[in-house]
């Protein structure tokens, strides 16, 4: 099958190329540095010359596939009559709610099943759900002769403390103190409350409260978008939570361990953590992984249920994983076997604590959550399967 993979310079994009490769398929890669996601008529214009080629007569490429949904992908697509595949991995994302998610030509894959679901509910049937995966072949060379080294880090974090990006909630000085309060006391609560979405539930956070934040937040809008405003509030707050939930975590552990922090070298840091800077994905991150005692993932709070390319990204390099509960990983992944769940900030102190003093324990959860990855996260599995549903 020839398919035109469409890269914005991803750091993905090479393990998705080799996995597509590695199935038969022939993979030519599209790179443009687009100005607009829904309307750039030069992009969609170059676009349409590629899609418009043939040879012997038929269609040049059989499907275009994109890491993330872009509607101008799909516009050209869809004017082509040509078939497209796209694999979500941010959230929030937007794009989601373009008018262009429902043209035919799409089947666009999400790894938050409730929010696949969601959708589908509402009528939007491109919408499916695929797990994030891992170019198990690539691990598996970077990681064997890992095992001999001798540990780097005690309890290692790699992600955004997002305490100096699009902090919109800081922003809201206009909310009238009563609503101000409310939220602030919502947002405190979710913080010691791990899997369960008390801003998503209309008895904690009524809509009436979220349609009076409405009237004093203004949006531009845009007929290419049929965005629910209210669910994008409902996200402010819960990346907020993020905001204010990660660098206190991280704050508590450092007081039992030496804490490592990959991220922004900017990011201001808790006492007792180190700010390492930024790591890359594919050169940096699986050494890390495998070399951490104890790999952390406190997943961003607009995940509703989904498993971040995070999990598996650790436990294909063969490191061992504490990760705050999340519906899917919870059924994935076996508790204390395969990766090991924290449910309230107090469980994942005790947790890091027990695991630090018991190696043995700590090193076969960690070969047993490997052997899980690598069996059944593999993006050439994952995208095969993509390819049958869609062609």
């Amino acid at each position: 099958m020839n398919i035109l993979f469409y890269t914005w310079d991803e750091f993905t994009f090479q393990d998705g190329f080799d996995a597509l490769e590695r199935l038969g398929h022939k993979v030519t890669k599209l790179y443009y540095e687009w100005k607009n996601i829904t309307e750039d008529a030069a992009f969609e214009g170059t676009l349409l010359t590629e899609l418009q080629k043939t040879e012997n007569n038929r269609p040049a490429y059989d499907l275009v596939f994109s890491f993330n949904f872009f509607p101008v992908v799909s516009a050209a697509c869809q004017k082509t009559n040509t078939a497209y595949i796209s694999l979500v991995f941010d959230s929030p994302f937007l794009p989601l709610t373009s008018i262009h998610i429902d043209n035919p030509c799409n089947r666009i894959y999400t790894f938050d099943r409730r929010q696949a679901e969601q959708m589908r509910a509402a009528g939007h049937t491109t919408m499916h759900y695929s797990p994030l995966g891992v170019d198990a072949e690539r691990i598996r060379e970077q990681t064997e002769a890992l095992y001999a080294q001798p540990y780097e880090h005690e309890i290692c974090f790699l992600g955004s403390l997002y305490n100096n990006e699009d902090n919109y909630y800081d922003e809201m000085e206009q909310l009238p103190p009563h609503l101000k309060g409310y939220f602030d006391g919502v947002i405190a609560a979710q913080e010691h409350v791990f899997g369960h979405d008390l801003i998503g539930d209309g008895d904690v956070v009524p809509e009436e409260l979220i349609e009076e934040m409405h009237r004093h937040v203004r949006f531009e809008r845009t007929d290419q978008y049929t965005m629910n405003e209210n669910g994008v509030l409902r996200d402010v707050l819960r990346r907020k939570v993020t905001q204010s939930e990660r660098p206190k975590l991280l704050g508590r552990l450092a007081k039992i361990a030496p804490v490592d922090l990959y991220t922004d070298p900017k990011q201001a840091v808790p006492e007792g953590v180190t700010n390492l800077g930024y790591a890359s994905y594919r050169r940096d991150m699986p050494h890390i992984f495998n070399r951490s005692k104890i790999n952390l993932n406190i997943t961003m709070r607009t995940i509703i249920s989904g498993i971040p390319l995070r999990v598996t990204d650790v436990l294909a390099a063969g490191g061992f994983l504490i990760t705050t509960y999340q519906e899917e990983i919870a059924a994935q992944f076996r508790d204390g076997e395969e990766l090991v769940i924290a449910y309230t900030p107090e469980d994942l102190a005790e947790k890091c604590a027990y695991y630090l003093a018991h190696e043995e324990e700590r090193e076969a959860i960690a070969a047993a959550g490997r052997a899980k990855v690598l069996a059944a996260y593999d993006y050439a599995d994952i995208f095969e399967k993509m390819i049958k549903e869609s062609v």
